[in-house]
């Protein structure tokens, strides 16, 4: 029986995914190096120091060790925050879903932007939350989902993930979880991988739904 409910963040419950995007790109930029928006949305759900490595091995350059400290402060600072909001319909949905099932949060972004985010927009509604900053290995190795499995004391049977970035999926699927994918960012065919694909953040809401539903039914 399902008895949790893991998401991710950035994509998923906030319309970030562009803001975020626009403020690695600041930041790599200080540094000579130029990315787009996709090269970000396909590393989305890396932590920070992943991410960096991803972006410098991708343009054939080596960091400078100080720059796993430093790019990550300038893409914070860099970051619009007050233009975050989440998608719409999510608040009220997971107010309603957090009735029938504990509620998780596993995110590769660091501890002080997740805290920002929990902080103005979900406060109360999470029983466990794993950020960025938590785990050396982030995704997509499955160590924030196993993480978050300890944590909300359940089996990997009992639980699913909601995702919408490759890397993300791929560390639901590898600790053993089943994965929705909700192609917010990226076409559909990039996040196949998950066990289900859902179009857009209606169709996410109406399967959630779905879910209240059939737990309210078994009862």
């Amino acid at each position: 029986m399902l008895k949790a409910i893991i998401f991710d963040v950035d994509g998923v419950l906030v319309d970030s995914m562009r803001f975020q995007a626009d403020a690695w790109a600041k930041a790599f930029q200080d540094v000579g190096i130029t990315i787009s928006r996709e090269d970000i949305y396909e590393l989305e759900g890396s932590n920070d120091k992943r991410l960096i490595k991803s972006i410098f091995e991708k343009s054939e350059k080596e960091p400078e060790p100080e720059y796993f400290e430093e790019l990550p402060e300038r893409k914070r600072e860099a970051l619009e925050f007050d233009s975050i909001k989440p998608f719409e319909g999510i608040p009220d949905c997971l107010d309603e879903l957090k009735r029938h099932f504990k509620l998780a949060m596993v995110s590769g972004s660091n501890r002080k932007t997740v805290g920002k985010i929990v902080d103005k927009f979900f406060p109360g509604y999470f029983d466990v939350i794993i950020n960025g900053s938590d785990l050396e290995r982030g995704k997509p190795d499955p160590d924030p989902y196993l993480k978050a499995l300890e944590m909300l004391d359940l089996t990997k049977n009992e639980c699913i993930v909601i995702e919408n970035a490759p890397l993300g999926i791929t560390a639901a699927k590898r600790a053993g979880l089943y994965c929705v994918a909700v192609a917010s960012m990226l076409e559909p065919e990039k996040v196949q991988h998950a066990d289900l694909v859902l179009e857009d953040h209606a169709a996410l809401l109406d399967y959630l739904k779905s879910l209240i539903s059939e737990e309210s039914q078994a009862k």
